[in-house]
C-alpha cells in the first residue's frame, strides 16, 4: 500500500492511498493542516512505527475506508456511505484511542524540540497513556524532522508518498470493485 500526502491548496491537503488488494480510496480535504506535520501524516508515522494495523492506515491496508476515506471509484460511492452508516466510529475501538495518543505525543514531541511549545507538565502521563518509550520516540522525533522539511518545501500540487511498511492483510471485508467476481 502506497500513502501519499498531497498539498492541494493554500493550508490545504489531501491523501492518496493506493492498494495493491483493494479499491485506491483518497480523502480531500483532509483534517488538521500543519505547515510542516499534517495531522493525517502524524498518524501515519504513528501507527507504521508502533506497528498498529488496527487504527487509521492498519484498516486502509486490510480494504477498510477508516471512517473518511472515500473510494476513488465512483460506482463504489453509494456503497461504502451505506456501510458507513451502519459502522461504529473508529474513536471507540481502542486501538483508534492509542493512534490519537500517540499523533498527540509526536506532534508535542516535535514541536517541543523545534522550540514552537514547551512539553505539558503532564508530560510523562502522557507517555504513558500511549506506551511510548523515550528513546524509541527520540528515533521516530528525528524521522519526523526529516519529514517535516521534506512537506514544508512542497508546492502546491506535489506531494510526499510513504509505502505501508506491512502487507495488506484481509481483517475485514473489503469493499469490492462493481466488475470483481470475488
Amino acid at each position: 500500500m502506497r500513502v501519499t500526502f498531497i498539498k492541494t491548496g493554500p493550508r490545504r491537503y489531501g491523501v492518496l492511498v493506493e492498494r495493491d488488494r483493494w479499491p485506491d480510496v483518497g480523502v480531500n480535504p483532509a483534517p488538521g493542516y500543519d505547515d510542516y506535520l499534517p495531522h493525517d501524516l502524524l498518524h501515519f508515522v504513528a501507527e507504521a512505527e508502533w506497528r498498529m494495523d488496527g487504527a487509521v492506515f492498519g484498516q486502509l491496508a486490510s480494504g477498510g475506508d477508516a471512517g473518511i476515506f472515500l473510494p476513488l471509484d465512483p460506482e463504489l460511492l453509494t456503497q461504502t456511505v451505506r456501510d458507513r452508516k451502519r459502522r461504529k466510529r473508529l474513536s471507540a475501538k481502542p486501538k483508534g484511542r492509542r493512534s490519537e495518543l500517540l499523533t498527540g505525543v509526536l506532534e508535542t514531541a516535535w514541536a517541543a524540540r523545534r522550540g514552537l511549545a514547551s512539553l505539558p507538565a503532564d508530560w510523562e502521563e502522557q507517555l504513558a497513556a500511549a506506551r511510548v518509550v523515550p528513546s524509541k520516540l527520540e528515533r521516530v522525533v528525528d524521522r519526523l524532522d526529516e519529514i517535516a522539511g521534506r512537506w514544508h518545501k512542497l508546492h502546491v500540487g506535489e506531494g510526499l508518498t510513504f509505502d505501508w511498511p506491512r502487507p495488506e492483510s484481509r481483517h475485514r471485508k473489503p469493499l469490492q470493485r462493481a466488475n470483481s467476481h470475488h
